[in-house]
């Protein structure tokens, strides 16, 4: 485990190529398996791999956010559970994990929190169902065009120790 979590990366190029819906579910199953505030298990998740949404998501963006990846995860919860935030975190990590472990690529994209928002995306968030929810944020998850390049510490001393 330790060596899955010192490898993953994020990816922002992806094949061209579906993800098997066995795969999805084990990445999303990992995600619903995460810890949650007081286990209120209150984290949904909008699976999107219709090529036309995502390709409406992104001409409504003006920019392609999710790096053509095939497949979209959103992370959301409603507005009054407080561990929202804190609970999508933790599902995102996991399936940041289990992608990794599965030898897909995936990043965590932050775009749709803004999108629910925007007016202009309104059809299409109300389509979704989520419209008037607290999105955490969203995964792409594909095949991974290229091994991403290694991490670099940006920081060294990020850790306090009090003895």
């Amino acid at each position: 485990m330790l060596e899955n979590i010192k490898g993953r990366r994020s990816c922002r190029n992806y094949l061209d190529k579906e993800v098997s819906s066995e795969l999805i579910d084990e990445v999303v199953e990992c995600g619903l398996l995460a810890p949650s505030g007081m286990n209120t298990q209150g984290i949904e998740f909008c699976v999107i791999t219709n090529k036309e949404i995502l390709n409406g998501l992104a001409e409504l963006a003006g920019r392609n956010f999710h790096y053509n990846a095939p497949c979209l995860i959103v992370v959301y919860g409603e507005a009054d559970n407080r561990f929202t935030p804190y609970d999508g975190s933790c599902a995102m990590a996991q399936m940041h994990l289990a992608a990794h472990e599965l030898g897909l690529g995936a990043c965590w994209i932050n775009q749709l929190k803004d999108f629910v928002v925007d007016e202009r995306f309104d059809d299409i968030m109300n389509k979704l169902a989520l419209k008037g929810k607290v999105i955490v944020g969203s995964l792409a998850l594909g095949y991974k065009a290229e091994e991403p390049k290694p991490r670099m510490m940006k920081r060294i001393c990020r850790v306090n120790y009090v003895k």
